[in-house]
């Protein structure tokens, strides 16, 4: 096993664990795109099972002895980004938590969502060589905006295995009662708390793009074209004439190519906000 093999399996695997996320190489630079694939690899897969052998693993890692393809490349990416080895630790430790029960507020699920989206955010900033605060506040939100986007997208799969991530209280804003939503059905009152949810992402995305006056030009793509490719799913999620529990939001190899070339042109604040964010630790950067 070479550095050449584990990057190209690292590469796969974070593409197919991020799959509709994943940036793509046409917009982001080869090196540093290949740098965070190893993190975000970790992140959403082996970092998410709480394996004792795999945290055992991972310390090996860091005292320079990496056991299998995936470890090496995230080894290599921690000496190349300086990434520093307690944010890691902190990966592991926290990313295995799930949700016990329904949230009854945005700002549970934030308290929730915030220092896993955080820890996985200040790797990435590592990689980039963009650390510090100025940066880790959007880069926060956009976590954010993604991390919502995505429970829109498995909220059918999330509702089969009988869990719901949302809050009590926006199925109560939207007049629309859990047992309702388990149906799997589009109503009035399932398309007012789609939309409600999608708005949410939407705001918080807007905020993520913020991240885009931190970073430098060919990154700034990479920003944008996570952007676009959120709103293109959550404008499915809004679509009521989409039935998103027997056909969940998925973007097309077409849809993928035409998001590349809108974040190639440029992309700025789609809507205004639609209230507040409940606030979390880090804030939101100024827009």
């Amino acid at each position: 096993m070479d550095h050449g093999h584990a990057k190209r399996y690292a590469c796969r695997l974070a593409r197919q664990l991020a799959g509709d996320f994943f940036p793509g190489p046409v917009l982001m630079p080869h090196g540093m795109l290949h740098a965070m694939e190893p993190v975000l690899a970790v992140a959403l897969g082996p970092a998410r099972h709480g394996s004792e052998a795999f945290a055992a693993a991972l310390e090996r890692t860091l005292r320079g002895r990496p056991d299998g393809p995936l470890l090496l490349a995230l080894w290599a990416s921690c000496a190349a980004g300086e990434i520093p080895h307690r944010d890691l630790r902190e990966m592991v430790r926290l990313l295995p938590d799930r949700l016990r029960e329904q949230p009854a507020s945005r700002g549970e699920l934030l308290g929730f969502l915030h220092p896993r989206v955080s820890v996985v955010a200040r790797c990435l900033l590592a990689v980039a060589q963009r650390q510090g605060a100025a940066a880790l506040a959007p880069a926060e939100r956009l976590g954010l905006g993604i991390a919502v986007t995505s429970m829109l997208a498995r909220l059918p799969a999330e509702l089969a295995a009988g869990r719901i991530g949302f809050p009590a209280a926006d199925l109560e804003r939207a007049g629309l009662e859990l047992a309702e939503l388990r149906q799997g059905l589009r109503s009035p009152a399932v398309d007012a708390f789609l939309v409600q949810e999608a708005a949410w992402a939407r705001e918080l995305l807007d905020e993520g793009l913020d991240l885009r006056a931190h970073v430098g030009s060919r990154l700034r793509r990479g920003v944008r074209a996570v952007v676009v490719r959120s709103r293109r799913l959550l404008d499915q999620v809004e679509d009521p004439r989409r039935d998103i529990f027997r056909r969940p939001p998925r973007l097309t190899e077409s849809q993928r190519w035409a998001c590349a070339i809108r974040a190639l042109i440029g992309l700025q604040r789609r809507r205004a906000a639609v209230g507040p964010a409940p606030p979390v630790e880090g804030g939101a950067a100024p827009a």
